[in-house]
């Protein structure tokens, strides 16, 4: 809208409703004051009654079997579940997940079978013992015999 008048964009987009309802309550309100402007929605609701009329008189139905045509090509062309899943594993997606696949095998591989490290023993903490133990009855008969053992009953 310009100064005072609504430019004639304006006036054909009132006419079709397609205006917000703050411009489309101004227009409405500058048409009932404005002459010229009335003048000029008037016009523009005959053409548009004209070009509506002359649409409907020549409006033809389909050809007979094509609305038929067409729905069976919609159901064809409908593709399921699997069939998406499917094209999902092309190339540019399978090769990448595959690679990926591979090194958490591989990694997984490695870490599970990795050969068990060795228990360290704390030989320090067994010859104190030791020491500790002959130093408290180091000949006698009543002391129990010193064998060395490990923490692992299996062994």
């Amino acid at each position: 809208m310009n100064e005072t008048h609504p430019s004639l964009e304006r006036i054909v987009d009132y006419l079709h409703g397609e205006l917000p309802p703050a411009e489309d309550a101004a227009i409405h309100a500058h048409l009932a004051a404005c002459p010229e402007c009335d003048g000029k929605r008037s016009d523009e609701l005959a053409i548009t009654e004209a070009l509506r009329a002359y649409a409907s008189a020549t409006e033809r139905d389909l050809p007979p079997g094509l609305a038929t045509k067409i729905r069976s090509t919609a159901v064809q062309t409908q593709t399921g579940t699997w069939q998406r899943f499917f094209e999902g594993l092309r190339p540019i997606v399978m090769v990448p997940a595959a690679a990926v696949v591979a090194l958490a095998i591989y990694i997984g591989y490695n870490s599970w079978h990795r050969a068990a490290a060795p228990t360290p023993i704390q030989a320090a903490y067994y010859v104190n013992n030791h020491a500790a133990m002959a130093a408290s009855a180091p000949f006698g008969d009543a002391a129990p015999p010193i064998t060395l053992t490990s923490d692992d009953a299996t062994r």
